[in-house]
């Protein structure tokens, strides 16, 4: 399964990335969301984004794929610092969020738990 990583972090990506790809992922990496344009050819299974990238904000992002006819059945988790994740979360209508700094153990249960359920309306807090 291929999840695309939206983090201007350099460190967080990379983390976020070992952890996927030692959990069998295929990881598709960017550090901003100008990589939304070209999700159809990342055809990512799960999206992971930041709040706060360079440009534009990954709830902005979310709310564009939730809002396509085509893109709206991906996954989203939000991740953040933001004391207001979880109401952003519900605005932009993610799947799920989560806090930073984050658990690494929470990040792959959540991860699948998505992916193994049907996308639904409730939002997940790890």
């Amino acid at each position: 399964m291929k999840i695309l990583v939206i983090e201007d972090n350099k460190d967080i990506l990379e983390i976020i990335n070992i952890i996927l790809s030692d959990d069998g992922y295929e990881v598709v990496s960017h550090r901003d969301g100008s990589c939304i344009d070209h999700l159809k050819d990342i055809n990512p299974g799960l999206i992971i984004t930041d709040e706060l990238l360079p440009g534009t904000k990954g709830s902005e992002l979310c709310h564009r794929l939730k809002e396509s006819e085509e893109f709206k059945h991906i996954p989203v988790v939000l991740m953040s610092a933001s004391q207001a994740l979880e109401n952003i979360a519900i605005k932009c209508r993610a799947d799920a969020y989560m806090a930073k700094p984050f658990d690494m153990d929470a990040l792959t249960e959540l991860v699948k738990d998505l992916l193994s359920k049907q996308q639904s309306d409730s939002v997940f807090e790890v």
